[in-house]
């Protein structure tokens, strides 16, 4: 082979093997494919991975539903609901902001909301509500028939959360969950520890329109005389199951502690007073108390 045949023979190659590279690299459609700061590794015709909560799918993150207690906004951003006896701070979604005028503090409410794990810590969750209004029928109570039967109540002994089995009981305008430890008597609306009934907690249900400084009176009266001294709670130092209690006074000589609560359950007000001596029972007789207290749901009865 001569010598320019060699090299008329190398440029065929050389334009062919071109011609492949160059078809490798165009679509079906034939239109070439980006590629170099244009490519940023997406497929084509799939959108960029979000980082805004949404699924894989594109949808968007799974909406919860939820109720309780409004407590108060806490800044522009966020607000406080008391959830099954325990206050739990909620991010505000988009619009959520307007609708709480017409919401005022102790009103119950229902919601929904998303939940997202916190980068780096999935123990820590962002709860954030998009959808927020004021309990149709607060007020109005539930038909205490209609209630089940028994429930599974939240409770912290010793320091470990646990959920125990409670039964319902019915009281003048409430019904309540109790804990086999504790017998309820409708007549005196008390609940009391089976082991030693000086452990109980005496349940009033407050009349609307009730005189806020005759319901302090009467609860630093109880406490004085049991106890010889009152004092007045507020913010961490009331105990977490009773947080968001409007009035919180207790008092403590030896071997008896009183305790007096005034709190928002279910839309409704209640006077509590919690009777502790100190003895074998003590141990136990708050967190069961305070567990059955926060199930309290408002009949109409």
């Amino acid at each position: 082979m001569t010598t320019k045949r060699k090299i008329r023979l190398a440029l065929l190659v050389a334009a062919l093997t071109a011609a492949m590279a160059m078809t490798a690299c165009a679509d079906k459609s034939g239109n070439a494919v980006n590629d170099g700061a244009q490519n940023n590794g997406t497929p084509q015709n799939e959108a960029p991975q979000q980082d805004d909560g949404q699924k894989d799918d594109g949808g968007l993150a799974e909406l919860r539903e939820g109720s309780g207690i409004y407590i108060g906004q806490i800044d522009p951003h966020s607000i406080e609901i008391e959830v099954d006896g325990t206050p739990v701070v909620f991010q505000l979604g988009e619009g959520v902001a307007d609708v709480l005028e017409g919401i005022n503090p102790n009103d119950p409410v229902q919601f929904k909301y998303t939940e997202q794990p916190v980068e780096g810590d999935d123990t820590l969750k962002v709860l954030t509500i998009t959808e927020l209004s004021r309990a149709e029928g607060a007020g109005a109570g539930e038909d205490a028939a209609r209630l089940p039967e028994t429930k599974e109540l939240d409770v912290e002994l010793e320091g470990m959360p646990e959920k125990r089995e409670a039964t319902k009981a019915v009281g003048s305008g409430y019904a309540i969950y109790v804990f086999p430890q504790f017998t309820f008597d409708p007549e005196t609306n008390r609940m009391s520890m089976n082991v030693d009934s000086n452990y109980y907690v005496d349940i009033e249900k407050l009349p609307a329109g009730y005189d806020p400084d005759e319901i302090r009176n009467a609860g630093e009266a109880w406490v004085k005389e049991g106890a010889g001294t009152v004092e007045e709670w507020t913010g961490d130092r009331i105990y977490k199951q009773m947080q968001g209690a409007s009035l919180y006074l207790t008092g403590q000589k030896t071997g008896l502690t009183r305790t007096f609560v005034v709190k928002t359950i279910d839309g409704a007000d209640y006077a509590l007073k919690f009777n502790q001596p100190q003895g074998e029972a003590s141990e136990g007789f708050l967190p069961l108390a305070f567990a059955s207290v926060n199930s309290i749901v408002n009949t109409s009865r």
